[in-house]
């Protein structure tokens, strides 16, 4: 009777001990300060790839370029590019273009180095307006816009890229090559890469309350500092 006692009190403690334990995980980090760059690129793109088929035809732009993170593994960025007019000839003439965009870039950082790789995606808006005349009208355009009038085209892009960027103090250098993928403009409608274009500049690099800090408010203490370097 005794032993059974005893293996009775020995099993409660055991089970006692091990549900009285606290589970305790580590204290989640959040930055106090992130980055917020200000840049400004050289654009070489193809426009609008089913209309402009000429070689080395390229449109040459300059962009404008704000981004805000890069603490963490995100990054976002919005960006204005315009391009000088341009001619495809015989069917474009006078093009007038410009895009707006929205990305997002995942950041992959070089060991020992200060340099960073991100593959990026988002959306741009792109604007196409020139003088068309008909000539060449390989897609049949002459079936939905009139012959020898401005046509203006807007159009939504998905943007898949990759980029590369290398930093001396705060300015930094950056690459970027992008793809966009939209709808053609022939008479029958299909999803394919519309655009293709590359940057390149630099940005000016600024240090700025992260979100976390702003949306924290009365609970800074429990927000940790983590940017050390």
């Amino acid at each position: 009777m005794m032993r059974v006692i005893l293996l009775y009190s020995i099993f409660f403690l055991f089970v006692n001990t091990v549900f009285s334990q606290r589970i305790i995980k580590p204290a989640k980090t959040y930055p106090h300060k992130t980055n917020l760059s200000f840049g400004l690129g050289y654009t070489q793109s193809v426009l609008f790839l089913s209309r402009n088929v000429k070689e080395n035809n390229n449109a040459n732009g300059y962009s404008f370029n704000v981004i805000y993170g890069g603490s963490k593994i995100f990054r976002t960025s919005i960006e204005y590019t315009y391009y000088r007019p341009i001619n495809i000839e015989p069917t474009w003439y006078n093009i007038k273009a410009n895009t707006i965009e929205a990305n997002v870039h995942i950041v992959a950082r070089v060991n020992n180095t200060k340099a960073i790789f991100y593959p990026l995606f988002g959306l741009s808006y792109n604007h196409f307006s020139g003088f068309f005349t008909g000539k060449n009208d390989f897609l049949n355009l002459s079936e939905k816009y009139k012959i020898n009038s401005i046509v203006t085209t807007n159009w939504l892009g998905l943007n898949v890229g990759t980029g590369y960027e290398q930093y001396i103090g705060p300015v930094s250098f950056f690459v970027d090559y992008k793809m966009r993928v939209g709808i053609n403009d022939g008479v029958e409608h299909h999803i394919n890469i519309a655009d293709v274009c590359i940057s390149f500049g630099l940005r000016y690099n600024l240090k700025v309350p992260s979100i976390y800090k702003i949306f924290s408010g009365t609970k800074n203490r429990y927000f940790l500092d983590t940017d050390k370097n």
